[in-house]
């Protein structure tokens, strides 16, 4: 039995830029889509408008990921090419709607900015510090969206829906990895300074983002977090990463 191939730096390197390649031309879709959507549902043209500038932004953010991909030898590269939606086809549009602006601007877009300007700080080139200060400057107005959303829909949705799936939602937005032991190369020191966030720290950065950020947001605006925290409680306790 042969052993697996440790990756090297650039292997990882690589495998974040494509990953986040794929994402940015998802997102750019799905805001797309969302600013549509928000227009037919008789939001505030300002929030359609934060949508379609947000998906253009995601079109350029991709074509940044590429070059950087390319750049650490990256080979093939997978895009989305349809919009993906999450919330089920059978809700009506109003609680669906409000679960895919959730998804996508309050907890991705949030969690994509508390990473990027952790990566500021140290990132090895001018041309990477650029693009991450362009990215993360673009993500901020991407999760105000969301917040701005759920201020508007408040008096016209009944968010009670959200709170019991809140959960799931947080926990999708991480993947099932990130509260597992580090894969190989996954925490090596030089990662940061080549735009990479390594396996430890982004655990622990999504956690503070959703403790300081998420959760204070969504119960400021009238949804539930109770479950989610207990949720995060008990996964931190059960991946032995707070006292049990």
């Amino acid at each position: 039995m042969s052993e697996s191939k440790v990756p090297s730096l650039q292997d990882v390197v690589a495998g974040t830029w494509g990953a986040r390649y794929r994402i940015e031309t998802e997102a750019s879709l799905r805001f797309g889509a969302l600013a549509r959507r928000l227009d037919a549902f008789g939001a505030p043209r300002a929030l359609s408008e934060l949508a379609e500038r947000a998906s253009r932004d995601e079109t350029r953010h991709a074509a940044h990921c590429e070059r950087f991909f390319r750049a650490a030898g990256g080979q093939q590269l997978t895009g989305v090419d349809h919009v993906v939606e999450y919330a089920p086809a059978s809700w009506a549009e109003p609680q669906r709607l409000t679960y895919e602006v959730v998804a996508q601007s309050c907890l991705a877009e949030t969690q994509s900015t508390a990473s990027l300007v952790t990566l500021l700080e140290g990132a090895e080139s001018q041309e990477l510090k650029a693009v991450l200060h362009e990215l993360a400057r673009d993500e901020v107005h991407h999760s105000r969206l969301g917040w701005a959303y759920l201020a508007w829909a408040r008096p016209r949705v009944d968010f009670s829906f959200l709170g019991p799936l809140l959960p799931g939602m947080v926990a999708g937005s991480a993947g099932p990895e990130i509260f597992k032991p580090a894969p190989e190369g996954a925490d090596h020191p030089d990662l940061l300074r080549q735009g990479v966030v390594p396996h430890s720290l982004r655990r622990q950065v999504y956690v503070e983002t959703l403790e300081s950020v998420v959760f204070p947001g969504f119960e400021s605006l009238g949804v539930d977090a109770a479950a989610a925290r207990s949720w995060l409680g008990k996964t931190l306790s059960d991946a032995r990463l707070i006292p049990g």
